[in-house]
């Protein structure tokens, strides 16, 4: 067998993926998969193990990850078709690909939910009527398509139930009103169908991975001023010429327009220590703390963390960029993780797998005291917690043995009674002299 039959490249393509490339690279579809990061893996590696390198590339902590399988559809689309379920985690990487998929390739989108602070959250739980949707916003104005999130619906609910959640990831008003499209296909020609807001998304035939596109109801004063007034015409309009952004005039204006990135260095006091000093690493999407860089969500509760335990980055120090940047946002997340369930709540095998998180990042120089304390104070609740459930268990079950034992009482009485009554009836004897047999011997 060649070596090269012994690997699968999977590429995992994310959330910034689809913002990056969508009115960008392209306008059909969700992503190009041949510019999304890249993995080269061992066909029998077990998923499980998988997840660990991507947790390690993009700093997503493993239980905080959640893929999908891509397929591709008889209209010649290619989407999110299935979530990859724990079962199917325990196959090897080479194992797990949708029908007729290439071998030696996996592509896969990975699925992060983030909390108010951007931080990673554990993904919800998805019933059998929960549909995945993505959304692309048009302006017509401006003539251009952007990627703007995704949602998860409910198969029997309407698109008029949640306009405001659709609105929210515009930033629009929550009453806005908007008019909702489906891209269904490009090939051989554009089908983009208005989805009526009032018909079950299981009515319009959606399913996991479907693209809504939508956008402000035109003016009518307006509606003059726009070329293509809305997605349908300009979704038509791009398939038709086949156009690049930059070809395209106003994109190509707003481009230019925009300020050159800021270098690395550049923002910072001499220091470059202070919790103030965080300038903007354009290329990447980082922001400075200390001397490292990390996302702007992470960088505020590490200053946080930094302001109130100054000890804990005092000898934290490491060479290089990429392995900085990914311990300390996988830092972060930990630590949000552990602040958003209660101390009483915490589970013993969460305590154990905490433990072991710590100890770990002990051993790249985080002084974790204060944190391990309050670790100790879980450990003593979830104790405390344990008892008190064996203490009602204790009380309900003598409770029971005493009603049984009252019971048991109550009959034990009964029944003497009724023993004592028969025998005050019964005669002393069946002997010849008995009165009973007195007229018959």
């Amino acid at each position: 067998m060649a070596e090269a039959d012994l690997y699968t490249i999977v590429k995992v393509a994310r959330n910034e993926d689809l913002t990056e490339q969508i009115g960008r690279d392209r306008y059909f579809d969700l992503v190009d998969h041949n510019k999304v990061r890249s993995f080269r893996i061992k066909r029998w590696t077990p998923f499980n193990l998988f997840k660990e390198e991507v947790a390690k590339e993009f700093g997503i902590p493993v239980q905080f990850q959640r893929f999908w399988l891509w397929a591709k559809r008889k209209n010649n689309t290619y989407r999110p078709h299935w979530h990859v379920t724990p079962q199917l985690e325990a196959r090897p990487v080479g194992r797990l690909r949708a029908p007729e998929a290439n071998d030696a390739e996996l592509n896969l989108f990975l699925e992060v939910e983030r909390s108010r602070q951007g931080l990673p959250k554990i993904p919800p739980t998805v019933c059998s009527d929960d549909i995945l949707l993505f959304f692309k916003l048009y302006d017509p104005l401006k003539e251009e398509l952007s990627y703007v999130g995704r949602l998860y619906v409910k198969a029997s609910g309407m698109p008029v139930e949640i306009l405001a959640k659709i609105n929210g990831l515009a930033g629009f008003a929550p009453d806005e009103d908007i008019q909702l499209f489906e891209e269904i296909k490009f090939e051989p020609s554009v089908m983009c169908e208005p989805v009526d807001k009032m018909v079950t998304f299981r009515g319009s035939q959606l399913q996991d991975g479907d693209i809504v596109c939508f956008q402000k109801s035109p003016q009518v004063e307006s509606s003059g001023q726009c070329g293509h007034p809305d997605v349908p015409s300009f979704l038509k309009y791009v398939h038709h010429h086949q156009i690049k952004p930059e070809h395209h005039s106003k994109y190509w204006c707003r481009i230019c327009s925009e300020p050159k990135p800021i270098e690395r260095g550049q923002g910072t006091d001499s220091g470059g220590s202070t919790l103030q000093t965080r300038s903007a690493n354009i290329s990447d999407g980082k922001v400075r703390f200390l001397a490292y860089w990390v996302s702007s969500e992470a960088s505020l509760l590490l200053e946080r963390i930094h302001s109130t335990y100054k000890d804990t980055f005092t000898k934290f120090s490491m060479k290089g960029q990429k392995l900085p940047t990914v311990l300390l946002e996988s830092f972060a997340s930990f630590v949000e993780s552990m602040s958003t369930t209660k101390v009483n709540e915490v589970q013993e095998d969460v305590l154990k797998q905490a433990t072991l998180s710590i100890e770990d990042f002990e051993q790249v120089g985080l002084e974790l005291s204060w944190l391990k304390k309050r670790l100790e104070e879980a450990k003593k609740a979830n104790k405390q917690a344990e008892s008190l459930v064996y203490v009602d268990l204790c009380e309900t079950a003598l409770k029971v043995g005493r009603a049984k034992v009252r019971e048991l009482e109550e009959g034990l009485v009964r029944a003497k009674a009724e023993l004592e009554d028969c025998s005050t009836d019964l005669p002393n004897s069946l002997a010849v002299n008995d009165y009973l047999l007195l007229d018959v011997v």
